[in-house]
């Protein structure tokens, strides 16, 4: 069973008991909390329980896919996809540029480089 069958099928098991998300704003504030305790984990350079708390960030983004009856493996194979074509614009448009890459470039040039891409795309 893959990590994501293993999230999908103890969510239904919760589900079933009784224990499950009401509305998509339980699931947001949720992956909110989540994203603070990964924040406070990674400042503290706690690995152990920034892998955890990364790693429930994970299932609650797969429940938040499953709540929104989305099959969260088609899901993030999408969102995959997606990311690999704006990767493939990003190095087309840093070759045009003269660039070989992107590496100890600021943090600006390369959201420069993704809101360009983005916009290609659409």
């Amino acid at each position: 069973m893959t990590p994501i069958q293993r999230v999908e099928h103890e969510e239904k098991r919760a589900s079933q008991f009784g224990f499950c998300w009401q509305t998509v704003d339980q699931l947001i504030a949720q992956i909110k909390s989540e994203c603070a305790e990964i924040k406070e984990a990674h400042d503290n350079n706690d690995r152990t329980h920034l892998q955890e708390e990364v790693g429930d960030l994970l299932h609650a983004a797969i429940g938040l896919a499953i709540f929104c009856d989305l099959d969260p493996t088609e899901t993030l194979q999408k969102s995959t996809d997606k990311f690999k074509k704006r990767m493939d614009v990003i190095v087309e448009l840093v070759a045009k540029d003269g660039k070989k890459d992107l590496q100890n470039q600021p943090f600006e040039l390369l959201m420069h480089y993704w809101d360009e891409a983005k916009r290609i795309l659409k």
